[in-house]
């Protein structure tokens, strides 16, 4: 009971802040419910281990309920020590298999990984009896290879090594019945232990724990320590490189060294500390190129540190007096800001601190620089722990060696590890507050720290770490003491949260302002922010800098502070993202401080917009742009000019940027693309501020430079531009005088002409620039541009593969048509009407055959999409003006062209096409003369419709299929299933297969409509012979419906007009075809015609008898497979003279058809003599 006692007071600390910890994290479960679940896998272990199988099964089980409690493990303890009893009376069974022993470990490692060790080794049984069996079973080959039963025994024997009984008298009397007479248990145990600290699993890490509670026992640490501590460095002195597991060796030993220097009493460790310290360093592992070993390495020498100076809390330390939220809340304070009196404290002028100390600090010291982050928060932890001991004087010098570290010459690695030791100090009382002063000026620079190094950026981490600081902060200081600091500290964190560019730094930011805001309770308007900027709503960057920033800016405090950050280090940031937000945040922040923006910031930012740097160019523009875009909505509020805000000064730099980037060519280049994006927003804001330039030179620049930029390659240019076009027209060209219109016509005569052209992005480009003529521009010239742009979508040799091209077209017309209107008995040079508006229809419509293939893949999908919403959009514009626009022809190819997009490959396209369909069927007004539409509004309801995911195939053909007996939809929706049924995806062809099926079943009595549905399936192959696209899938179809179904047979033996025609189109698509994968879908289908009774079977056979000596081996050899096949399938029907049968079976069977066409086309001779068809006769050249 003792060890139980002295183990609850080492570890009671620990255990219960991680229990507190724990019951924070996840308040989903309230008790072990599954505990007779694991009671009964226990018991059945014997039935378990049957097979491996089963063993398998049972400790996946056994996983999956423990790993529920992972955040929650407190609720085992409850029946921690009943599970535990159980396992350890399995293992203490001397009959049990070794199968069972292995089982039972394994539930115990689960346990133990779920709990804890610090936990389980208290509730494991700690008899002297115990100790024999669980060295023996360790040193049996199971226990020193088995990763479980290693873990579990060495954790075991932790605790039995433990007990106070002499270790030296137990050999005594165990001498003479050990079978390893010549060796003592001690030894056996140190053996153990040696030989797993070299392991590369976790029972490294186990041994290492054993160790330390084994060699500091006071019987056997005189003589058995030293030696433990010489083998543990001479194994650190091994070359990593000259051994293989020298690394996983060396972090055994490192681990056990620190456990040992953490476990043992300080007084027992102090001789062989300097020694040990001193042996370390000259090892160099501190500076080992693996990470775990210099992580090791610091803890270790932390802990060496830590036996120079006595056990006790610094006198020095400031202590915050009552720590509870809830006291903090009311304004109860207790304590004076003072550090208060121990009434043993002694006389710390007196104390004296032995010179390794420095050593062990300037070791740490180093470790806040190390390159990795685990090893960087050791160090920091290590500071912690040692300043924690050290007089004053010597602590003060310890924050200001930690402060040194924040200087331009130190890397990142040193900001950051110093952000964690301050923090570690600040958390621990040491960092007193008459040091605030000196941190407060390094806090501020670390939350914003960013470089730029090459390709990547370093400083979020430095961030994140000085978030932790200021939660620290917050935590440890009285309010009194952080008064000088608040705003500050307020306004730093809520840059971090609302501005920076990582995700984890704007939580960390708003996490460590919520802890302020609870704890502190003096930051301005903390309650309101909070509620605004949680860690949540700080998640999505654009939120945050758009929207949550204007909350926080409509305070006083932080309206100037958050526009200086912006304009300080965003606007000139590396990431052209942030750049650009940066300066949209700037405009919305502009109506909360105008004055200051016009005055200060702009002027400032306008000397930027020329310089040298190309970030800081590109965000100066940026920045300007929006924020005059800014002043001049307030303009326009309080009743003034743009140039009575901003002032002439900045009138005429703004007016000079372009000209200025022109002449120092700062247009070209990898840099010009950012100039040019930028500047075309500049044009934008500019125009739509309605900045005084009219009639002025600088236009026609602007104008040349938006019109460059629309036919450039880059797509975020061309869009910048193509946005500034609108409001840029809009303003300066306007068609009022004669000048003017005719500038007005060059401009779409040059527009419209260039559609016509070799380069696709110039064509792209003028498409584009077509569609965002302002109205009064394309007044009177409509029907010019609506022809151009209707040219446009037609594909054409030259441009098959502009399908940008198109599909921007198509946008442009829909664009118009919202510019212009749509009037019935207008004019067709003005607007949409009755003249104009089928020519449109017949494009659009058109433009759902566009299936151009290239290796982007199906880019044609974009100019159907774009066709679909057009057809969509334009027909709800119409009805609502004049339905009687709307032809019944019109209306009905449109339907029933959507439905054939509604069931084709691309489930982007079909999800379009369906939300198309549901809008036009239900259009409110309604759209006149759809066919069918009770029929459609049946198959289809409306609730359906609104809850439908119209790009499921599995939710939307079995409706669609329905449609096949409708004649107004049958041709169109059987060509996209037959498109998608013989598609690559192989769950599209299942669904399409399965709908196809289940209406034909359905449909199986019903003759007519089984005649009707193969009448439209060869219409549509002779209307797409030799259109791989549509041909393939068809014939693959076919076979699938002939092969799958008897449903079709009816059909075609009652009529052999069907068989015949169908037969002549599948001779006629593989004439001549060198495309293997046709001429096999047309070599399946004939062999599953060769089943149908009547004449058409020894059509079937010329035509295979024409393939079984093709001159392609490989078609001749699935020929002969297929046909083979298809004769013992049908064995039943005459298909060849039933004397012959075996022979013609022998020959294809035999024949090697993949050899010698001479020799194939003899055997292929012979069959055609045994079937009795005339064999196939090569041409005479």
């Amino acid at each position: 009971m003792a060890v139980d006692e002295e183990m609850e007071m080492q570890g009671s600390k620990e255990d219960t802040d991680a229990m507190e910890e724990n019951m924070g994290l996840s308040c989903t479960l309230d008790m072990f419910r599954e505990h007779d679940q694991v009671q009964q896998l226990i018991n059945s272990i014997d039935k378990a281990i049957a097979t491996q199988f089963t063993a398998e099964k049972a400790f996946e089980e056994m996983k999956t309920i423990l790993d529920l409690y992972q955040e929650q493990p407190h609720l085992l303890d409850p029946h921690l020590e009943g599970i535990l009893g159980q396992m350890i009376n399995i293992i203490r069974s001397r009959s049990q298999d070794q199968e069972v022993l292995s089982q039972a470990f394994k539930y115990l490692w689960l346990v133990t990984k779920v709990r804890g060790y610090k936990t389980i080794i208290r509730k494991l049984p700690h008899e002297v009896k115990d100790l024999l069996p669980v060295l023996q079973l360790l040193e049996t080959p199971e226990g020193s290879s088995d990763f479980y039963t290693s873990y579990v025994l060495l954790l075991w024997l932790s605790i039995i090594v433990y007990m106070p009984f002499n270790m030296m008298g137990f050999d005594a009397t165990t001498m003479e019945t050990n079978q390893q007479a010549s060796k003592t248990v001690v030894e056996r145990i140190l053996l153990v232990i040696k030989t797993h600290l070299k392991s590369a699993q976790k029972s490294r890490e186990m041994a290492a724990y054993l160790a330390s509670r084994f060699i500091t026992r006071p019987d056997l640490r005189d003589k058995y320590l030293p030696e433990f501590i010489t083998y543990c460095f001479e194994v650190l002195d091994i070359d990593a490189e000259s051994e293989l597991h020298s690394v996983f060796h060396k972090l055994g030993v490192l681990r056990a060294l620190g456990l040992i220097f953490k476990h043992g009493k300080r007084e027992e460790m102090l001789p062989y500390s300097k020694d040990v310290l001193l042996r370390l360093i000259a090892t160099k592992e501190i500076s080992s190129s693996d990470t775990p070993v210099r992580k090791l390495s610091i803890k270790l020498i932390q802990r060496i540190g830590l036996t120079f100076l006595k056990p006790k809390i610094a006198s020095w330390r400031y202590q915050r007096g009552s720590r509870s939220l809830s006291i903090n809340i009311k304004g109860v304070s207790t304590e004076d800001g003072k550090a208060e009196k121990m009434e043993d404290e002694e006389d710390e002028e007196d104390e004296e601190v032995v010179g390794e100390v420095e050593e062990v600090i300037d070791s740490l010291l180093q470790g806040l620089k190390d390159k990795d982050t685990i090893v960087r928060w050791s160090a920091a932890k290590g500071i912690g722990r040692v300043t924690g001991r050290l007089p004053q004087e010597f602590g003060d010098e310890v924050v200001g060696a930690i402060l040194e570290l924040f200087s331009t010459r130190e890397s990142d690695k040193a900001w950051h590890g110093g952000c964690l030791a301050l923090a570690e100090l600040a958390r621990r009382g040491l960092l007193l507050p008459e040091r605030l002063s000196a941190v407060a000026p390094v806090l501020e620079k670390a939350l914003v720290y960013d470089e730029l190094r090459g390709q990547y950026s370093v400083g979020s981490n430095i961030r994140d770490a000085a978030c932790y600081l200021c939660w620290a902060f917050a935590r440890a200081y009285h309010p009194d003491q952080m008064t000088p600091y608040v705003n500050k500290l307020a306004v730093g964190l809520l840059i971090v949260a609302l501005f920076d560019r990582e995700i984890p730094c704007r939580r960390a930011g708003s996490a460590a302002f919520q802890e302020h805001v609870g704890r502190q309770g003096t930051f301005p308007h903390g309650i309101e922010i909070l509620t605004t900027v949680d860690y949540f709503a700080v998640g999505n960057r654009t939120n945050a800098f758009l929207n949550l920033s204007v909350e926080v800016g409509q305070y006083p405090e932080y309206t100037q502070p958050l526009i200086n950050h912006l304009v300080e280090k965003k606007v000139n940031h590396w990431d052209s993202a942030i750049r650009e937000l940066a300066s949209k945040a700037l405009h919305n922040l502009t109506a909360l401080d105008p004055e200051y923006m016009s005055k200060t910031i702009l002027p400032q930012l306008l000397t930027q917009t020329t310089g040298n740097i190309l970030v800081t160019r590109h965000g100066a523009i940026l920045a300007v742009a929006q924020i005059v875009h800014g002043l001049s909505l307030v303009a326009k509020k309080e009743g003034k000019l743009i140039q009575n805000v901003i002032g002439n000064d900045v009138l005429s730099g703004i007016r000079n940027i372009v000209p200025t980037l022109d002449d120092r060519k700062l247009y070209r280049g990898m840099g010009g693309e950012y100039m040019r994006q930028a500047t075309a927003v500049l044009i934008e804001k500019c125009s739509l501020s309605a900045f005084p330039f009219h009639g002025e030179e600088i236009l026609q620049k602007w104008h040349l430079l938006l019109e460059d930029c629309i036919v450039y390659v880059d797509e975020n240019i061309r869009t910048a531009a193509l946005e500034a076009l609108p409001s840029f027209w809009s303003e300066y060209f306007k068609p009022t005088t004669e000048e003017s219109r005719k500038w007005r016509d060059t401009l779409i005569a040059r527009y419209t002409s260039g559609l016509v052209t070799e380069k696709e992005t110039q064509s792209l480009g003028f498409a584009s620039a077509l569609g965002c003529l302002p109205h009064p521009m394309i007044t009177g010239k409509f029907d010019v541009v609506l022809s151009a742009l209707i040219g446009a979508t037609e594909i054409t040799p030259n441009t098959a593969s502009w399908a940008r091209t198109r599909k921007e077209a198509i946008c442009s017309v829909l664009r118009l048509v919202d510019t212009v209107g749509i009037k019935t008995d207008g004019k067709a040079c003005d607007l949409v009407c009755k003249a104009n508006l089928m020519q449109i229809y017949q494009a659009l419509v058109k433009s759902l055959d566009d299936y151009t293939m290239d290796r982007r893949g199906d880019i044609g999908a974009w100019v159907r999409e774009a066709a679909l919403i057009s057809l969509q959009t334009l027909t709800a514009k119409v009805v609502g003006v004049d339905p009687s626009l709307l032809t019944e022809d019109v209306v009905g190819e449109m339907m029933a062209r959507v439905c054939q997009q509604a069931v084709e490959r691309i489930d982007r396209t079909r999800k379009v096409a369906g939300t198309a369909f549901a809008a036009l069927l239900y259009s409110n007004p309604k759209v006149p003369h759809i066919p069918n539409k009770e029929q459609l509004e049946a198959i289809f309801p409306k609730d359906v419709c609104d809850k439908m995911n119209w790009a499921s195939e599995s939710s939307t053909f079995g409706l669609f299929i329905q449609l096949l007996d409708l004649p107004a939809y049958r041709s169109r929706v059987l060509l996209g299933v037959t498109y998608s049924a013989g598609g690559i995806s192989a769950n599209l062809s299942r669904y399409t297969s399965e709908a196809l099926h289940t209406y034909l079943n359905a449909r199986a009595t019903k003759k007519d409509q089984l005649a009707c549905f193969m009448e439209t399936l060869l219409q549509l192959f002779a209307s797409y012979q030799k259109v791989d696209r549509i041909t393939l899938p068809l014939i693959k179809t076919i076979g699938d419906l002939l092969s799958s179904s008897a449903v079709l047979d009816v059909v075609l033996e009652e009529d052999n007009a069907f068989t015949s025609r169908l037969i002549t189109l599948l001779k006629k698509e593989c004439l001549r075809s060198t495309d293997y994968h046709k001429i096999a879908a047309v070599i399946a289908v004939l062999c599953e015609l060769l089943r149908t009774e009547g004449t058409s079977a020894k059509a079937c056979l010329t035509q295979l008898s024409l393939f079984l000596g093709y001159q392609y081996p490989k078609v001749r050899a699935v020929t002969a497979t297929s046909f083979l096949t298809a004769l013992q399938d049908y064995s039943d029907r005459d298909i060849v003279p039933e004397e012959h049968l075996e022979e013609i079976t022998n020959i294809l069977e035999d024949t090697e058809w993949m050899d010698n066409m001479e020799e194939a086309r003899k055997q292929r001779n012979n069959l055609c003599s045994l079937i009795g068809i005339a064999a196939p006769q090569p041409k005479k050249k």
